[in-house]
């Protein structure tokens, strides 16, 4: 392989998680010892200093630093991001820092920096543990880039899992951007290359960065799918332009794991169980025509504005009504497909009358027994779990099986009271509508005893969280009002 391999990160998104350099510290018996470091993942890094043959080790404290881990790396997080590495983030960039001592003084000095990857935890990232793969990436920076001062090779080779030689053939370098300007004005921006597994500054500085640069910026090498068990890191030094000084070098090395992003998923729509009672008595028969045919319309224009995942069930109190969607009642459906005891039902049938005085029979009427019916479904109907639970009442007569001549009474308050708790209890949302009727040819005592039992279906709807309607908001048609029912159904609804 002869030409540099780089590749652009913006045709792919990366998180990238650095390996935890905070504990490490170098110990004078460190010299061809390996250490391990956690790589983020759960697993470990091996990470070993030495020198290459007719090289000897030096001493740290003759003018130089030893390595020690570099949690947030200044430079390395300053040009972390920017130029071909714009698709990559990470919430700490991580290295370990280390500078040669000024025992480098001669034409060609040379150190060594091994990885092991035995304990690496790669599965987390898509490739297996033990092995380091296509999103494991090593990073150097701030390496002497052979411009003006000196010039640094890294020759990068190593081990495949089955011990034989690895190949940088599939590797990739992304490069980073300009860090800020260091001490003495030089401002670390030459770019790395990569050539046949050789890592070196070149003379192309950064966008934005001074033309005569001395350090690299942060590079990331790619590796590839080939699983490698181990790499070396041969750095070797040289002087440039007869320059014999001391030479000292401030490299920066990076290991990370990267988690392919994956692109917003748009939240899944709220399951909502809304259940609609009508009260049978014949003067709901226009209602329940008129909501049966607009349902679909309301539940189509319903999906763009509020998004769910609906399921409405139509139920009749004590009855139905033919050629509608209310083919079935409440007390067939909790008793036959949700299984219900029909003994723990409040809902009551004609029979029940025998029980009840001359004075009560005459405003009983079991299809209007709402509240009743809102606290059977409550309590007893097969919710889906984890749904949003709504019931939608629609009547024209008061909450407890009608009406008396002389208005609405204890007994139908109570009614509304009971349901409100039930459906509280249950976390149901009760939505009413009182449609119209006649309750009294007096149109004084009509309306003191309409906005009597206004005031208790509204009561309902708002302590449960719902919403009421009257036939007023319905003089254009019931989709609007259904639009309203089920967008309010929404636990997301406010």
């Amino acid at each position: 392989m002869s030409q540099t391999n780089t590749q652009s990160s913006s045709a792919e998104e990366l998180d990238l998680v650095f390996w935890d350099t905070s504990a490490y510290r170098w110990s004078p018996s460190d010299w061809n010892q390996w250490r391990y470091i956690p790589d983020g993942l759960g697993g470990e890094i091996g990470i070993r200093f030495g020198v290459s043959s007719g090289f000897g080790t030096f001493d740290w404290n003759n003018g130089g630093v030893p390595p020690f881990g570099s949690v947030n790396d200044g430079t390395g997080a300053a040009s972390f991001g920017k130029n071909e590495q714009a698709g990559l983030s990470s919430t700490s960039v991580n290295a370990i820092r280390m500078q040669a001592n000024r025992q480098f003084t001669s034409a060609h000095n040379n150190f060594t920096v091994e990885l092991d990857f035995s304990r690496y935890k790669g599965s987390k990232v898509g490739g297996k543990d033990g092995v380091a793969g296509a999103n494991t990436f090593i990073g150097l920076s701030d390496i002497y880039a052979g411009l003006t001062y000196a010039r640094t090779t890294v020759t990068v080779t190593g081990t495949l899992a089955d011990g034989s030689a690895a190949s940088p053939a599939g590797w990739k370098l992304v490069n980073g951007g300009v860090a800020p300007n260091t001490a003495g004005g030089n401002q670390p921006s030459a770019q790395l290359s990569l050539v046949n597994g050789v890592l070196q500054g070149t003379s192309t500085p950064a966008p934005g960065g001074m033309a005569n640069s001395i350090d690299t910026v942060m590079g990331l090498v790619r590796l590839d799918a080939a699983g490698y068990r181990t790499l070396h890191l041969r750095h070797d030094l040289y002087p440039v332009g007869g320059n014999r000084s001391p030479r000292v070098d401030n490299s920066g090395l990076y290991v990370a794991s990267a988690f392919p992003r994956k692109p917003p998923q748009p939240a899944k729509p709220p399951p909502i169980d809304l259940v609609v009672v009508i009260d049978t008595s014949v003067s709901m028969r226009d209602e329940a025509d008129a909501l049966s045919q607009t349902i679909e319309a309301a539940i189509a224009a319903a999906k763009t504005k509020c998004p769910s995942d609906l399921r409405v069930t139509y139920l009749g109190i004590e009855g139905t009504f033919k050629k509608t969607r209310f083919d079935n009642t409440v007390r067939s459906y909790l008793t036959q497909t949700a299984k219900v005891d029909p003994s723990s039902l409040r809902g009551r049938t004609s029979a029940d009358s025998a029980n009840l005085t001359d004075e009560q029979k005459k405003t009983f009427d079991p299809r209007e027994d709402g509240g009743r019916a809102i606290e059977d479904v409550a309590a007893h109907f097969d919710w889906r779990p984890g749904a949003a639970r709504s019931i939608f009442f629609l009547g024209d007569e008061a909450l407890e099986g009608g009406i008396s001549v002389q208005g609405q009474d204890q007994e139908d308050i109570e009614a509304a009271t009971r349901a409100i708790e039930i459906a509280k209890k249950t976390g149901t949302r009760v939505h009413t509508y009182l449609g119209t009727s006649k309750f009294s040819s007096d149109a004084k005592k009509h309306d003191r005893i309409y906005k009597e039992i206004e005031g208790e279906f509204a009561r309902v709807a708002r302590e449960t969280g719902g919403k009421p309607f009257t036939s007023k908001d319905a003089l254009n048609g019931f989709q609007a009002v259904l639009e309203e029912v089920i967008c309010g159904s929404n636990p997301n609804a406010t």
